[in-house]
């Protein structure tokens, strides 16, 4: 069970493979086991919206380090997008964070 979270923040989590994966990734089969193939093709267009956008977002590497800008991106994602809850930010921090290293 989903503890209630919203499928968009059930989505990014599993198909990023945050606490499963060693690095960030593109895991749709984990996306379909968590919300079911139905749900998971529902949320799949706003899911890949949401990855492009945290995408273009340009860090100031002039201000911040890498753990300032991945914790600003996951910051503004989180504020523009409702569904995005904590853990599912943590998830983005760690996938934005990732891949700049």
């Amino acid at each position: 069970m989903n503890e209630a979270r919203p499928d968009l923040s059930v989505a990014l989590e599993a198909y990023l493979g945050y606490r499963v994966h060693p690095f960030p990734g593109n895991h749709w089969g984990a996306v379909v086991a968590a919300l079911g193939l139905v749900r998971a093709q529902e949320i799949e267009v706003p899911m890949l919206g949401v990855l492009a956008d945290l995408d273009a977002i340009e860090p100031d590497w002039r201000r911040q380090s890498l753990d300032q800008a991945s914790e600003a991106a996951a910051r503004e994602i989180r504020a523009r997008y409702t569904d995005v809850d904590e853990r599912a930010g943590e998830a983005l921090f760690w996938a934005y964070g990732y891949g700049y290293k």
